[in-house]
């Protein structure tokens, strides 16, 4: 049983170990809640899917509030990666909050139906994204394994990481872990226990790079190589052609355009910035996004879509936000990145990530100039060790175990019960 977050990054995240644990011959589905804008995404996987509960307002959930704040664009998000800001205020209300979206987000009625459902199929396996805390909650109730698998950065764990600290260096704190004070009563009215497995998993499964890992998190990670997936469509000839001068993609990540716009980014002052270079630029940018541009650069190929993969094969460099799934598709292809992080999740600190390890450079959201973005393209072509550094990171998450090679680790964990 999978169990992710209806949006296509995450979608295409998971969708690789489905393929092969099924190649391996083992029935596999995907269960959980409809998201009406992303029923393609799901049959693009080739995979079969099941809607349990009403659909899912995203917009929605991404706007709940607690005390006049909300978890993904209020004062304390979880993509903050600056050390001098975890405060202790910081920490107990990024911790709060997403306990609060993570338990809104799994009513009574859908567990309800996913458990009887789950006891009806009886899967030996569940595999879960981190924003669904529905899935530990159904596994143990049906008493199966079930795993994590991460579509970025690993922020839940940072989190839970810095909340236990808080409260280990504050002995006479008795107030109730809000997470472990939800889960226990959740799996109670199933007859099951808490344990912290609940939290992360029994094991979790991390297709990205090892430097995007965070230290002192109590998390049991099975590294994998990272699988691009895009969505299917016809490849234009343009794409497999050589280009005859430096070839740089920019994007800014398709999930933003689908459920909150571009965040604060300019797309006027990102396509200023790389004109008047001696490169070939794709702009990955839909008509919404070009809406505050005037003119379009000389240098610049406005697409709506092509596919990662294949245009990251003969570029030289990529610009994007700092997703996941952009950043798996560079590293896997060996290109340098320059991110301009947004503030949904872990963008900026997988770009502070890839500063101190060699194969990118970042420009925060409020330095975004056309001078900033072009001094650190220019960086990027103009240094070896960018380079050189990209493609040391692609070979070693090549030598990384592929999903296939686990499915033998997979199956052991399933008969674990």
């Amino acid at each position: 049983m999978l169990m992710v977050f209806p949006t296509r990054t995450h979608v295409y995240s998971m969708a690789p170990v489905g393929w092969a644990l099924a190649a391996a011959g083992h029935e596999v589905r995907f269960v959980g809640q409809r998201n009406p804008r992303e029923v393609a995404s799901f049959a693009e996987t080739g995979l079969d899917a099941m809607w349990f509960g009403g659909d899912l307002d995203i917009a929605r959930h991404r706007r709940l509030q607690v005390d006049g704040d909300n978890a993904m664009q209020g004062g304390f998000r979880i993509s903050e990666s600056r050390p001098e800001r975890y405060t202790e205020e910081y920490v107990r209300n990024v911790y709060e909050h997403w306990v609060d979206v993570f338990r809104w987000t799994t009513p009574d009625p859908l567990l309800d139906e996913l458990v009887r459902f789950a006891r009806h199929w009886r899967p030996d396996l569940v595999v879960w994204d981190p924003m669904i805390y529905a899935a530990p909650i159904v596994a143990r109730a049906v008493g199966v394994p079930h795993l994590r698998m991460m579509y970025a950065a690993d922020q839940t764990a940072r989190i839970a990481a810095q909340y236990r600290d808080l409260r280990a260096s504050r002995p006479d704190d008795r107030s109730p872990d809000p997470f472990v004070e939800w889960m226990t009563a959740a799996v109670g009215r199933f007859g099951a226990d808490y344990d912290e497995s609940l939290r992360h998993g029994v094991k979790t499964i991390d297709c990205h790079p090892s430097y995007l890992r965070y230290d002192g998190v109590d998390v049991d990670y099975v590294p994998a190589r990272f699988v691009p997936q895009n969505k299917p469509m016809a490849i234009p000839r343009w794409v497999l052609d050589e280009p005859a001068r430096p070839r740089v993609m920019l994007t800014l990540g398709v999930s933003n355009r689908q459920v909150i716009g571009i965040e604060e980014t300019s797309v006027a002052d990102l396509l200023n910035g790389l004109a008047g270079l001696d490169v070939e630029v794709v702009a990955n940018l839909d008509a919404n996004q070009l809406a505050s541009v005037g003119t379009v650069p000389d240098n610049v190929r406005a697409v709506d879509f092509v596919p990662m993969n294949e245009l990251l094969a003969g570029c030289s460099a990529i610009v994007h936000q700092g997703g996941g799934a952009t950043i798996g598709n560079a590293v896997v292809n060996g290109v340098p990145q320059l991110v301009i992080p947004g503030t949904t999740w872990s963008e900026r600190v997988s770009a502070v990530a890839q500063v101190k390890r060699g194969n990118g450079l970042l420009v925060d959201l409020e330095d975004v100039t056309p001078d900033s973005v072009r001094a650190g393209l220019q960086r990027l072509l103009e240094e070896p060790s960018f380079r050189a550094c990209a493609a040391e990171v692609r070979d070693e998450v090549l030598a990384t175990p592929t999903l296939d090679d686990l499915v033998p680790e997979l199956e052991r964990i399933a008969r674990w019960r």
